[in-house]
């Protein structure tokens, strides 16, 4: 978890006023054209959860979550007039409130690697199981009690040196 400092305050009080803004834009617009309105707006939910997690973590998106209830909460009472934006007799209401929830539970539960800054580097690349390459040692003289003499290379694929020893580098005559 982030330590509280005065950047964090900072990005959580800037979500928590652009957390007003989209609460304030759905309630009034999500039952403007029936059925996509309220699918605008849940996505406009969604996109500014995911900001808000990005831009400065689980902080962040609680002030976004805290704006969107205030916002929401005020602006489903009844008015002075008795004018309800969020009707509870209507179920498109109950979706507005229970999506904006499960879009914001979604940014929350995402997964971590998914807002890291730094790149993830090179993945090694798979290799075939038939096309591996046999391992190409080299020996050098004296290291090894009969070795082959310097300079010469083991390998299976018949380089030089290899002329009249055995896979194990001996001679036939060492064999016997």
């Amino acid at each position: 978890m982030q330590p509280l400092s005065t950047d964090v305050l900072t990005k959580a009080a800037s979500t928590f006023v652009l957390g007003l803004v989209v609460g304030a834009v759905g309630t009034a617009m999500h039952r403007s054209a029936q059925p996509w309105g309220l699918v605008l707006c849940l996505l406009l939910v969604a996109c500014a959860g995911f900001l808000s997690r990005a831009w400065g973590g689980g902080v962040a998106l609680a002030g976004l979550a805290g704006g969107m209830f205030l916002s929401v909460t005020t602006l489903s009472r009844s008015g002075p007039g008795g004018d309800v934006l969020v009707p509870a007799q209507q179920g498109i209401g109950w979706a507005w409130v229970v999506g904006a929830v499960v879009a914001l539970v979604a940014a929350a539960v995402a997964p971590r690697a998914l807002f890291r800054d730094e790149p993830r580097g090179e993945r090694p690349r798979p290799v075939p199981s038939g096309d591996v390459p046999e391992p190409r040692t080299e020996q050098v003289a004296g290291l090894v009690e009969g070795a082959p003499a310097a300079g010469t290379v083991s390998s299976r694929d018949g380089e030089p040196g290899r002329e009249g020893r055995g896979p194990d580098g001996a001679t036939p005559d060492a064999a016997r």
